[in-house]
């Protein structure tokens, strides 16, 4: 045997699928007795063992393996398994949307009706508008104190000789904006030439009902003129609002667009309603479609490497029959639910079919831990684990004589029980 492609798949092997499930000692030493049985009742064979076979009998095992852990993992029947995990889902996505944001399924609450009456707003102020080129306040420093939700914040601010509108309204904005007080403070031009300023808050809703931010002078100039009233800063263009919704029939409200329910369930507001939206909970069909899709990917691995195999020799493959013979009596199932196969046996999926069966809860039943289809692609795939020389041509030298007792070494790894890696079995 030429170990060089053992050795190089071995060296490029990655074991991810291998380090979830622990083996308990009695599936080990089921292991241990299938391959004393196969060495015990196989015949001796005469072997043209080339590199192409080498590589089709390392090819198939690894396949198999990881095949098989695939559908260990769609069986799992645990709290943490793929179709243990949910999802919220939302009636009417335009109204309000929901997300779980909880680990523990024990907190999400029961199925809910809401309807969304007004949305929570921030608070807009819109200032005077004047000239660009225009010159207003004298110059010198201003003093004036912004308020943000009860919380007082004193500015002062320094206006230079011959500082025109623009000039003033473009500096004042950066200075409000990058004192970080929660405020977003923008200049902006008209058609006409003129400019103000745009004041907005950066929180939604009022925690009192009343404005959520304020500005007035503490400095005027000489003409009783204090930089916040001259340029009409502290008029109030759009009030603040806090949400209005009814939950399951009562009224709430909500400073945000946005809350969790429970610890556990993210709602987002999005539109006003005359209608009630229904958020309950679905199998999280995108994790569960990632988990066939990671099946059909290793058992099209599989098939892959008996198409090719069957391609070089012009031998048609033991291997890929059976695999054909086995999916045979689910075909009609599994093409109801999306799982589709093409001439040479390999699988395709079509998500919107996939995505239907997983709400039905049929792509459960189909790869669930009671599933026919499962236990019999998890046999098969352990015969190959265990001999994949099966698979490949070979003369038979003898047969066992089955008058005598049977003689064999139940622990050594020959090319009839499985090329045990020292990696996994």
């Amino acid at each position: 045997m030429n170990t060089a492609v053992y050795n190089n798949l071995l060296s490029n092997f990655e074991p991810k699928y291998t380090t979830k499930y622990a083996h308990k000692s009695s599936e080990l030493r089921s292991v241990v007795k299938q391959i004393r049985r196969q060495a015990e009742t196989s015949p001796v064979y005469l072997l043209d063992f080339t590199d192409r076979k080498q590589s089709y009998v390392l090819g198939v095992k690894e396949a198999a393996m990881k095949m098989k852990e695939s559908l260990n993992v769609l069986a799992d029947d645990s709290v943490d398994a793929l179709f243990s995990k949910k999802r919220a889902h939302s009636s009417d996505l335009n109204q309000v949307e929901a997300e779980l944001v909880g680990e523990d399924s024990d907190q999400l609450p029961s199925a809910f009706s809401i309807r969304v009456k007004q949305l929570a707003n921030s608070q807009v102020n819109v200032g005077k508008e004047y000239y660009d080129t225009g010159k207003g306040l004298e110059a010198g420093s201003y003093q004036f104190k912004v308020t943000v939700n009860d919380v007082g914040y004193d500015f002062q601010y320094n206006i230079r000789k011959d500082a025109n509108h623009k000039e003033v309204i473009q500096g004042l904005s950066s200075f409000i904006t990058k004192a970080k007080i929660g405020l977003n403070a923008t200049p902006y031009s008209t058609e006409a030439g003129k400019v103000g300023m745009r004041i907005e808050s950066l929180t939604l809703g009022t925690p009192n009902g009343y404005e959520s931010f304020s500005l007035e002078d503490k400095t005027t100039d000489g003409g009783g003129r204090g930089i916040v009233s001259y340029y009409g800063l502290n008029k109030v263009s759009v009030a603040p609002k806090n949400a209005v919704f009814d939950l399951n029939g009562t009224e709430k409200s909500s400073m945000s667009n946005d809350f969790t329910l429970g610890r556990a369930v993210k709602v987002t507001l999005r539109n006003t309603s005359e209608t009630e939206a229904m958020v309950n909970y679905r199998p999280d069909s995108d994790l569960i479609l990632g988990g066939v899709s990671a099946f059909i990917s290793n058992y099209n691995e599989l098939v892959g490497h008996n198409v090719a195999y069957q391609e070089v020799t012009g031998t048609p493959s033991k291997l890929l029959r059976e695999l054909k013979g086995l999916m045979e009596p689910y075909k009609n199932v599994m093409e109801s639910y999306g799982l589709t196969f093409d001439q040479d046996g390999f699988m395709d999926m079509d998500d919107s079919l996939a995505s239907q069966a997983v709400e039905n809860g049929e792509m459960q039943e189909l790869f669930g831990a009671d599933s026919s289809l499962v236990m019999r692609l998890a046999a098969k795939s352990d015969a190959v684990k265990i001999n994949p020389m099966e698979y490949i041509d070979k003369q038979i030298v003898s047969y066992p004589n089955f008058e005598k007792p049977p003689r064999g070494y139940s622990y050594i790894s020959s090319l009839y029980s499985g090329l045990l890696f020292n990696s996994y079995f």
